[in-house]
Order: C-alpha cells, then structure tokens, then sequence
C-alpha cells in the first residue's frame, strides 16, 4: 500500500471508532489533510484549480474574522466535513462488489430497465455505475444520446435520497437537526418525478435504445444495502447515518465480492482506489474551510447578517436551487453553493426538512443537468460525446427539473410543514 492510502485507510478506521466511543474527531481529520496534501499536485488541474480557490478564499474569511475576535472555533475548520470524508471512503469499498460486465450477447434491457437499473445501482456504487452499465451498451466505443440520458440523469435523481450518496451526508452537515427517515419520502418522491421527466425526454425521441440487462438477483445489493441502513437507525438512532455507512458498505463489499478475482480488487482498492478519492476530499475540504471561515466572520458581526428577509420558506428555498444549478452549468460544484449557503441562512432558522430536501435536490438537478459535473464529463469524455450537445440537451432538463422539484416544495408547504 502507498502512504497515501495508508493514510485514507487509517482516517477511515479513527473517524469510526472516535464516533462510536465518543473521542474528539480531530485526530482523523489530521490524517484527511495529510492525505490530501500529499495528493493535491497529483489531482486534475480544475480539481486543483478549484480546491486551491476554496482554501484561498476559506482563509481570506478566516484571517478577517480572527482579526474581528469572532468567537466561532477554528478547528471547525479542519473536522466541519470529517463525516462526509468518512462516509466518502466507507462507499468507496462498494466499487469492489460491482458485478462483472458480461460480455456475451444478452437480450438487450428496456429502456425503463435501464433508468431504474442505473437509478438503484447509482444509489449505492454512485458513479461507478456509468461505467458499469456504458460498457455493456456501448457500440465501437460510444454511447447514443438516449443511453447516455437515461444511464446519467437516472444516476444522478438518486442523489435526492440515496442514503449512500455524499450528497446525504453533505444534507445531514448542513442542515443541523435534519432526520433522515422525515426527508426520505420527499426525496424518493422528488426522485421519482426527475426519473419521469427524463424518460419522458428520452421516449420522445423515437430512437431505437440498446439498454442494460437487469437481473432481479443483481439488485439485491442496493437494496439490501438500504434496508440495513435504515434498519441500524431505527433500532440505534444515536448511530448517524455516515456512521452506519461507513461501517456497513466495506462490510457488504468483502461478503458481495466475486469470489474469483477478490485477490485483485482488493489490491486495487487499497493501492489506486482510496488514492482516486483525493479530488473529492480536496474539494470537501475546501469547502468546509469555505463555510466555516464565512459562519467565523458572520460570528463577528455584532448585530450578524441583516438579510432582506426574516424567514426562509419554501419559495426561497425553490429560488436558492434554481440559482445553485444555473451555477453548476459553469463548472461550480452545488456543493459549494451550499456550503455557502448554510451560513448565511442558518440565523433564520430554517426548517431542517425543508434544508436537506433543497440541499439534495441542488446535488441530484446541478450534477444531472450540467455538462460540467463529474458523472456528464466522465460520460461525456470516455463514450465521445460533445459537451456542447451535453449542454444542448440537458437545459430543458434542469428548468423542467427545476419545476418538478418546486411541486415536491411545494406540496410539502401545502400539506402544512414549516
């Protein structure tokens, strides 16, 4: 093993065994930014580019606020995203129980199949499933606009409840009092809708679709995945939902590997795999130096931020993701819109429910619609794919998406939440 993933492993183990005895979590931090500076000149230049910035500007808002007396701790600074880190390595173990890409000439999968496919393996191996589900439709090295579609944004819709996307931990982080089993239901419901927006999308096209053979006994691993994790928190609620994954995902992994080559993906996942983590660590931990160093100097201020307005609603929260996915379309990741976003906010008291629905509704719209996020790039660059027609096809999507989303927001106002 190299240092590096020495260093993830270790991290990994620390931040599990300090959250179940209690210990400061500090120490697991440390070892988080050890691993990630000693990667940051090995990462892609707009990852680079992009973290760097964060640090920069995170500092910029700390230095002012130090000099201000704020009374906010720094070492927020350093452990705010520690949760997300931990979470983020515990999934990374599920990539070895991914199922092998069969080669032979299966009847081909429905499009429906496909979506759900996508939708239910992404929830659990997030973006490896691109690549899992790609290679087995892909003709001479590429995808048709319909399979791209379909394979992509049904990925990304899981983000809005996958409890095994970042993107909860990120909701649970930022939204400070926020129950998972409250938010579940809005989010599947959310989910749901994004998945029929798209394949109506899709099905108007009239394109002949080549998809993904399901097997119902290959989707044992998802949902078997959710069903422990929302059983561990019923019978233990102190557990918190990163905690539970971050034991249970590596656990699943060594039970559901394919036993004839676990040798191998074991090796990977311990020399290149914990190592491919650094951009996604590089920009949590920018970002918690981002929204710690803004809630420090808001801490500063004698009377705080005096904001236009006194509550923070539901048609403010339909305005805020709007805004946060118009940002993603420029290469801007939601997630630091939201951690920008949560300071700010956080005086007005918001509804935590209300919160963590727009925080996972930013992620799964921002990242399903942008040419520029991770999983359309990734697409985008392996099955030869313009950006540009990306771009073409996917605005339709985020402002209908961005409707769908304001209907969940707004039933969830109407059946009389805060």
């Amino acid at each position: 093993m190299r240092l590096s993933s020495i260093l993830i492993l270790a991290m990994l183990t620390l931040s599990v065994a300090c959250n179940l005895v209690g210990w400061p979590i500090w120490p697991a931090a440390i070892l988080a930014w050890l691993a990630t500076l000693r990667l940051f000149r090995t990462l892609p230049r707009t990852a680079r580019r992009q973290a760097g910035t964060l640090f920069a500007a995170g500092l910029l808002l700390w230095g002012v606020a130090l000099i201000r007396g704020t009374p906010y701790p720094l070492l927020n600074a350093l452990t705010i995203n520690q949760s997300l880190l931990m979470m983020f390595a515990g999934v990374s173990f599920l990539t070895m129980a991914t199922p092998r890409v069969s080669s032979d000439h299966q009847q081909p999968g429905s499009m429906v199949g496909t979506m759900l496919g996508a939708h239910l393996f992404g929830a659990a191996i997030n973006l490896s499933v691109v690549f899992l589900f790609g290679e087995r439709m892909q003709r001479d090295g590429k995808l048709t606009r319909s399979q791209a579609l379909i394979v992509g944004r049904g990925f990304t819709a899981a983000a809005a409840w996958s409890p095994f996307f970042v993107a909860m931990g990120v909701a649970l982080t930022y939204a400070p009092g926020l129950d998972y089993l409250s938010l579940l239901p809005w989010g599947l419901l959310a989910a749901a809708l994004l998945l029929i927006l798209n394949w109506i999308d899709v099905w108007r096209l009239k394109a002949p679709f080549i998809g993904y053979p399901i097997e119902k006994s290959a989707l044992l691993m998802p949902c078997a995945l959710a069903v422990v994790v929302v059983t561990l928190h019923l019978l233990s609620p102190s557990l918190s939902i990163p905690l539970i994954i971050a034991i249970v995902a590596p656990l699943f992994s060594f039970l559901l590997m394919p036993r004839d080559n676990r040798r191998e993906r074991m090796h990977h996942q311990f020399t290149h795999g914990l190592q491919r983590l650094a951009p996604q660590f590089a920009l949590f931990l920018g970002a918690g130096v981002i929204s710690t160093g803004l809630a420090a100097l808001l801490a500063s201020l004698p009377d705080g931020l005096d904001l236009p307005i006194d509550h923070f609603g539901h048609w403010h929260a339909w305005f805020a993701l709007g805004l946060i996915v118009v940002i993603s379309f420029t290469g801007i990741h939601p997630l630091i819109g939201i951690a920008t976003l949560a300071p700010l906010i956080a005086p007005l008291h918001p509804d935590p429910t209300l919160l963590g629905m727009l925080f996972l509704m930013c992620w799964a719209l921002g990242t399903g619609s942008s040419p520029l996020s991770g999983s359309n790039l990734a697409i985008c660059v392996r099955y030869q794919i313009a950006v540009r027609d990306m771009l073409r096809w996917n605005l339709p999507y985020a402002v209908l998406g961005w409707g769908c989303c304001g209907v969940v927001l707004a039933l969830h106002a109407a059946l009389g939440f805060v």
